[in-house]
């Protein structure tokens, strides 16, 4: 009986993280559709497992969003999510290609994994 909770207990978290991975997948997907300047040649080769982090304070955000705002790669109007104070951000890392040339971006999503609080470009 205890092995079966034990069991039945870890095949809930497995979803749980399995549904939160998607979310955040999909998140940036819809971001960059959106914000991408030639978001019709997108393609996804892989996203990183998602993490958390406390060691972004809002400076190191502004320069991140302007940074994105100023690439070739993003739109100048790119809208980025508010961060609630001192709340953890999800991380994760995307590898993609556009028009066949390789990029890698580490996107900071806000903890309800509703919005992109900020990106870099690696």
């Amino acid at each position: 009986m205890k092995i079966r909770h034990i069991l039945l207990s870890s095949a809930m978290l497995l979803l749980a993280s399995c549904g939160q991975q998607h979310k955040a997948e999909s998140v940036v997907e819809d971001f960059m559709e959106n914000n991408l300047k030639d978001a019709s040649a997108l393609q996804i080769v892989e996203y990183s497992d998602i993490d958390s982090t406390r060691y972004l304070n809002d400076s190191i955000i502004n320069k991140l969003r302007n940074t994105a705002k100023n690439s070739s790669m993003y739109a100048g109007r790119t809208e980025f999510a508010q961060r609630n104070k001192d709340e953890n951000l999800i991380i994760i890392r995307v590898r993609y290609k556009i028009n066949g040339q390789d990029f890698h971006d580490t996107f900071y999503l806000n903890k309800e994994m509703t919005g992109v609080i900020a990106l870099k470009n690696n």
